[in-house]
This record gives structure tokens, sequence and C-alpha cells, in this order.
């Protein structure tokens, strides 16, 4: 099986530079699926096409020269609790689906090895580009509000290399931008990720502000780790909770989005995590696998939402199978142990990007790569959708050695190759 791949990967008649975005772009499709009424496939074949991207960047995986120790020593722990599963925690068969499925979404970080290529990113974004907008304007009738930043995540990447980008993909990222603000605002945390992207592309325009964000980033990249750690203590001991700021500041109501469909208004600053964590924690403890996770095939027990998975599965568990929060799926799934190597996958990339590379650019997605751990402590949560495959791109882009030894010129060139 494996010998077949390589052949259909490194033959003369189907390369991997024209396999990979190709299935990509399947991707942008399969990660708007959870807010589009129209029916578009089915488990099986986005299962299929998942497999194949998979097996394909294992491949890439096998040959890689660059190792990256802290992303195999993540899946590592992935793997080790597909293993734990089977033998221990796998009871019918939702926990086989549900198993293999987050399968597929935690080995996504092999994507790090593909994308450490400088080669194979502009293949995709130029194939996306020629096809997503008419996918959106095809799909737009059967999208609900949450679906269009997800759909657009790759302008958000393209935003943080804003003033090199030609006219054309420049309108594009502001165009996208404004979706993502008009018709997305439901989803706080698309709205933020792509913002934060287009502060950082924008810094490039103005050299005072370029030279202030430079001269900070060090001292960025260690909040933006060590942030959340910060923040968990507070709450933990009742001292802070920064997810209730309008309660502890007394801005209980004061700042909203605009309304949702419905015609309520959305809170900016509306606390919808803070039972998450209770429920997580309280779950993981009491059933003592807060070490080593639930497996991959177990959720957590749910008070709020446990009763409706029951229904649905026809089980009697009160278990719900993920939640919002990315942290809080790595830890049900892999416990602290999971955590804390999750951590050191961000903390050497954004160390490698920043201090280590040539250029001025790929310090920038270090640093937002700093940005993304903080943020998975308030959601991000995890899938086999374009906002996770592209957190594990910028992931391979900080530790590549190919692209951290680009001049700034050489790098240039590789953003106005993405036309």
């Amino acid at each position: 099986m494996l010998i077949k791949l390589k052949t259909l990967v490194i033959g003369k008649d189907m390369r991997l530079e024209k396999i990979l975005p190709t299935l990509t772009l399947f991707i942008s499709v399969s990660s708007v699926l959870a807010w589009c009424s129209l029916p578009i496939g089915n488990t099986f074949i986005w299962w299929l096409i998942y497999t194949a991207i998979l097996l394909i960047y294992y491949v890439i995986w096998r040959k890689a020269r660059n190792n990256i120790g802290v992303v195999n020593l993540f899946l590592c722990i992935v793997l080790s609790s597909v293993v734990y599963a089977l033998v221990d925690r796998v009871e019918n068969y939702w926990d086989y689906k549900l198993l293999y499925s987050n399968l597929m979404v935690f080995m996504l970080p092999l994507a790090a090895y593909a994308y450490a290529n400088p080669s194979l990113l502009p293949k995709t974004l130029r194939l996306y580009l020629s096809f997503a907008p008419w996918l959106l304007i095809a799909l737009w009738p059967f999208l609900e509000s949450d679906a269009f930043g997800r759909f657009l995540v790759p302008y958000s990447f393209m935003a943080l290399f804003l003033s090199e980008l030609n006219k054309k993909n420049k309108l594009l990222v502001f165009i996208a931008l404004l979706v993502t603000l008009i018709y997305g605002i439901d989803s706080r945390s698309d709205v933020l990720k792509f913002a934060v992207c287009i502060f950082f592309g924008i810094c490039f325009y103005f050299q005072q502000v370029e030279h202030l964000l430079f001269r900070f980033i060090k001292i960025g990249r260690y909040v933006l780790l060590l942030a959340p750690f910060v923040f968990f203590g507070l709450a933990a001991t009742g001292t802070f909770n920064v997810l209730k700021i309008d309660e502890e500041l007394g801005y209980d109501g004061k700042y909203t989005l605009g309304k949702n469909e419905r015609g309520d208004d959305i809170s900016a600053l509306q606390d919808t995590r803070t039972f998450l964590y209770l429920e997580e924690i309280q779950s993981a403890i009491s059933q003592n696998y807060w070490l080593q996770g639930n497996s991959l095939a177990r959720g957590y027990r749910s008070l709020f939402f446990g009763a409706d998975g029951d229904k649905e599965m026809g089980l009697s568990r009160g278990e719900r199978q993920s939640c919002e929060v990315s942290i809080l799926n790595v830890f049900n799934y892999f416990g602290l142990v999971g955590c804390v190597a999750y951590f050191f996958v961000f903390f050497a990339a954004s160390y490698k990007a920043i201090y280590k590379s040539r250029n001025r650019y790929v310090p920038v997605i270090g640093l937002y790569v700093a940005f993304r751990w903080s943020f998975a402590w308030l959601e991000d949560f995890s899938k086999f959708d374009l906002n996770y495959l592209f957190l594990w791109i910028m992931i391979g882009i900080c530790f590549s050695p190919l692209y951290r030894n680009m001049t700034d010129e050489d790098f240039k060139r590789w953003v106005h190759s993405i036309r």
C-alpha cells in the first residue's frame, strides 16, 4: 500500500505539487459543512479525502530531513492515546467513530513537514484563490454566519504579508475581512484572528510602528505564551477571572458587536467559557484521567450538554464529545501530559521563528503562533479544517530552515509568487 502511494505521489504523471493543493481545496468546503444547509458528500467520502491527505503527509514525513522533535513527541502522544482507547476506553460504535475522527484531526501536525517546503504553499494558495471566491458565492445562500470566517482563513494568513501582496490579492484580503466582519460577526473568534493578522500586516506600512513591533516582539512572545498560565492561576484561586472581565470591571452589557441573526445583542465580553473549564476539570478529576487523558475515543461528562449527546447516540453516559476550547480538548484527550507537549510545540516554533530567522517576516508568523497558543485557551477548537491546517502550516514555516534562512528580498519574492 505504501509503495503504491509513493508511486502515486512522486511518479511522473501525478506529482505531489499537483495532488496536495487539489486535495486541500476540498478542505475549504468541508470547513463549512457544520454551518451549511446544503448536503455535500457524506462522512465516508470526507474521511477518504482526509485519509488521502494524511497518507501523503506521512510519506513526506518519512522522507523529511528536518526532524521536528516536539512535533514528533506530540504525534507519539496522539498514537499512544489511540492504543489506550482500543485497550481500555472504547465501548461502542460511537467511540470508534470519534476515535478515528479525532485521530485524523490530531495527525494534522504532519502538515508542518509538508509545508516546510516553500514551493508547496504558493501552489496551494494560488489554486485556492482561483476557486474560493466562486465556491463561496455558490455556497453563500446555504451558509450560516459562522461559516464565512472558517472558509476565508487563507486570506487572513495572507494578511500577515499585506504590504508585499499584489493589488489584486490586497483587495481580496480586504474583501474577505469585510465579509468576516459583516456576515461572520456572530463568530467573535474569527473576527479577532483576522484582525490580529491585519494588524501585523499593516505594521509593515509604517516604519515607526514596525520598529516598535520588532522592539517588543520577544517580550510579546513571552507574554502570549505565559499569560494563559497566569490568568488560569488567578481564576483558579478566585482572585480574578479574565473570562468574566465585564463583571470584574463593571462593564456588563455595555459593549456589543451588533446583533445576531435572531436580533439579539452580541456581547463582546460575554463569558461562555468558564463553565466549560469547570466541567472539563471536574470530569477529569472525578474519573481520574487528568494525567493521561480520556483518550481520543471519549469526551467529558457534561451537565449542560451530556443529555443531548446521550439522546443523539442512544447512550446514558452524560458525555459531550468535545467543546469549543482547543486546550480543553487537548486536556480531555491527552491529559496534562499532552497539554505540556502541546505547549512546547508553540514555545519551540515561536522561538525558532523569532530568534533564528534572517528576515523580518517569519518572526511575525512566530508571534502569531504564540498568539494562537493564548487563543487556544479561549476557543480555536480543533477540526480537520482550514483553521487548524493553517495553524500547522505556520508552525511548519517557523521550524523550516528554508523559510528562516530567506533574506527579506527572498521572502518578498516568495510572497510575490502567490499571484
